[in-house]
Parts: C-alpha cells; structure tokens; sequence
C-alpha cells in the first residue's frame, strides 16, 4: 500500500510548478515592438508591423479615434515611421472606408509612436480637433482570450501640435535597384 502523504508531496509542489513553467512560457511569447524603431538591429529582427498584434491595435486605435474624437467623415489615416506597404493594406483592409494619408495638406488620423509591451501598448496619436489638431495617448490592452481595447486615453493639452508628414510608401512606388 502506498503512503498517500509522500505522493501529496510529490503531486502538489508538481502543480505549481507546472503553473509556473506555462506562465513563462505565455510571457516569452510576448512581442515586444516600438514604432518608429528604436531597438538596436538585432531586436529589429525579430520585430515586424505585418505581425500580430501590431496591425490589430493600429486598427482598434483608428477605430477608436474615429468614434471618439471624430472630426473626419472618411478616415484617413497615416502609421508611424517604419511601417511598410503591407501594414497599410491591413489596416485598410480592416477599417471600413479607411484610406492611407498620401498627400501634405489633408485632415488624417496620425499614429505618431506605438509600443507594444506584451499584453499592453501605448499609441500616440495626433487628430484634427478644436480647430487644428490635438495629441493623445492611447492606453490599450488586452486579456488573454479578449480582444484588444482602449482602456483610457489622455489628450495633450499642446497648442499648435505640428501635423506630421506622410509616410505611406505605395507598393507602386518601390524603387527596384539592379546591382549588375
């Protein structure tokens, strides 16, 4: 007959350590992103806007600028320094009606900076509002079988935000250069 107290032993501290190894694993998992790129090359990587959940909370931060702070009947919208081609068409895909900013001159949405931190991302985002535009901080995150939402946001009390330029690169407009 075995001793039940020496299998309990055994049994119980397993579990928790089991627990423990898959919450290290969940976390390991985790992206880690900031746009415009600040991580050295290596980190760089391992990093792409293409990725989840880069282009989702690009989407939910459009979407969110647009049913809260308004001030566009089309949305347009430009992403920040480093996102390629194939971000945009993701997000266009996924935002209904949405067009890349292409041009100086036009009312947008501006995603200025997005860090990603795991299961929480920060967006910075400058809209057109009380005349001229505004700067906010989104904070977003998310569980981990929910989607991502904007938990609370913080708008900049910053006169005369100066409205970035367009960085939307067409797949059109890709230079190809011949090394022959």
């Amino acid at each position: 007959m075995r001793n039940r107290t020496a299998t309990f032993c055994y049994t119980f501290p397993m579990k928790y350590l089991l627990l423990t190894a898959i919450t290290l694993i969940m976390s390991c998992c985790s992206p880690i992103a900031t746009y415009p790129p600040i991580e050295v090359e290596s980190a760089l990587t391992f990093s792409n806007a293409n990725f989840e959940p880069v282009p989702t909370i690009l989407v939910t931060t459009i979407e969110y600028a647009r049913d809260h702070f308004g001030g566009l009947e089309t949305v347009v919208y430009n992403l920040p320094v480093g996102m390629g081609s194939e971000t945009y068409d993701i997000v266009t895909s996924r935002v209904e009606g949405a067009k890349p900013l292409q041009e100086n001159g036009r009312q947008a949405y501006h995603i200025t900076e997005l860090r990603v931190r795991g299961f929480k991302a920060e967006a910075n985002i400058t809209f057109p509002g009380g005349g001229g535009y505004e700067t906010a901080t989104l904070y977003l995150s998310k569980t981990l079988l929910g989607p991502w939402k904007v938990t609370r946001e913080r708008v900049w009390l910053i006169p005369d935000v100066e409205v970035p330029s367009p960085n939307y690169v067409g797949t059109e407009q890709t230079v190809i250069v011949d090394t022959e």
